[in-house]
């Protein structure tokens, strides 16, 4: 009964926490702030709908590349599924991380979808989509680290002159630099070792199992190097889309100072990826109000008006929210099906999580 209520009390605090936080950070900007423009001033402005349509445009191409990076990890582990197929499950996924703050998340569940006719092939099935998920956020920091390091050596006046800047793109471009090497000697390593590691990491409490797939996941396509480099050059394609995305949407509302008021692209290809990364963080359906609240803060240390990021971000918001309505009419052909496995994933989360509660009384 506890664990039944804790189903439907965790999504409604992520809903409650994140939407909270958009009305607080609403409410901070709907003013004038330090000579910018506030919300509500910009809401009575004009829309400028050609760039709304562009960042449409653009969202909608990285959705579909990252669902084909998603299809070439997942036939690189020699699971039988189609493009097709590979797109349906995708947008299912979309729907779900969109409006859904849940345990089972659209990622998880296009896992077990997969594995549903391959029981045995399950932890591939969920490998393929923590690979897609670990692969998007280094291609994230990577990004950073070398189109911030090139518009700075090119001498991009708002980075050269920026030292907050300059310190993102810095950390970044070593967080990638030594993801880079531990992967590659990852290789080195035995197969008992492996294994070793991974039966040590299920003790983790609560998040052990998710650890322990994880390097196995990670372990799993170090042996396949040339999707790994295939797949970091298609997340590439994709975050220059998703970055040109939010540069558009930050248009949809035309400044009255263009110079002061709106960040540069240079600028985006530095804190639009930091942003994204940081509303990643599963703590309310689509990172709402984290993610206004990030690009707020990235703005500020840009030394544009805050107010202009927050707007940003909901003009984003909107197409994302269009696309994950597209998602819910795909869902909508494959309901049943979709909610059937839906509760083997909550099922089979209930056994896990009583197996660890027996084990850790036993070790007592």
């Amino acid at each position: 009964m506890k664990k039944h209520a804790a189903r439907w009390l965790v999504p409604f605090l992520k809903y409650g926490v994140g939407f909270g936080l958009l009305a607080y950070v609403i409410y901070k900007y709907w003013g004038p702030q330090n000579g910018g423009p506030g919300i509500g001033q910009l809401l009575q402005g004009p829309i400028a709908y050609e760039w709304l349509i562009a960042a449409a445009v653009l969202l909608a191409t990285t959705t579909s590349i990252q669902l084909y990076r998603w299809y070439l990890l997942v036939r690189a582990l020699d699971l039988p599924t189609s493009l097709r197929n590979a797109y349906r499950l995708g947008l299912v996924g979309v729907y779900y991380n969109t409006f859904f703050p849940g345990s089972v998340g659209g990622d998880l569940l296009k896992a077990y979808f997969i594995a549903k006719a391959h029981p045995e092939r399950k932890t591939r099935a969920v490998a393929s989509v923590i690979a897609d998920r670990a692969m998007g956020l280094f291609g994230l920091i990577l990004f950073v680290g070398v189109s911030g390091s090139i518009a700075w050596a090119l001498g991009d006046a708002r980075i050269a002159n920026n030292a907050d800047l300059q310190r993102i793109v810095t950390v970044m471009a070593g967080i990638a630099s030594g993801s880079i090497v531990g992967f590659l000697a990852l290789g080195l390593l035995p197969a008992r070792r492996v294994d070793r590691f991974a039966s040590r990491l299920k003790w983790v409490p609560k998040i052990g199992t998710s650890l322990s797939e994880m390097w196995y996941a990670v372990w799993m396509y170090r042996q396949r190097l040339k999707v790994v480099v295939l797949g970091v050059c298609i997340s590439a394609v994709a975050h220059c889309a998703l970055v040109l995305s939010f540069h558009c949407a930050s248009r949809v509302f035309p400044p009255s100072d263009p110079a002061t008021e709106l960040a540069s692209v240079s600028e985006h290809f530095v804190i639009a990826p930091i942003g994204f990364i940081v509303q990643a963080v599963p703590i309310s359906p689509g990172g709402v109000g984290v993610g206004e609240a990030a690009f707020a803060g990235l703005y500020k240390i840009s030394g544009r008006p805050e107010t202009r990021g927050v707007i940003a971000r909901l003009s984003l918001r909107i197409v994302e929210w269009l696309l994950g309505i597209i998602g819910y009419i795909v869902f909508l052909r494959m309901r049943a099906e979709v909610i059937e496995v839906q509760h083997e994933v909550e099922e089979e989360q209930e056994h896990e999580a009583t197996d660890q509660e027996k084990a850790k009384v036993e070790e007592k």
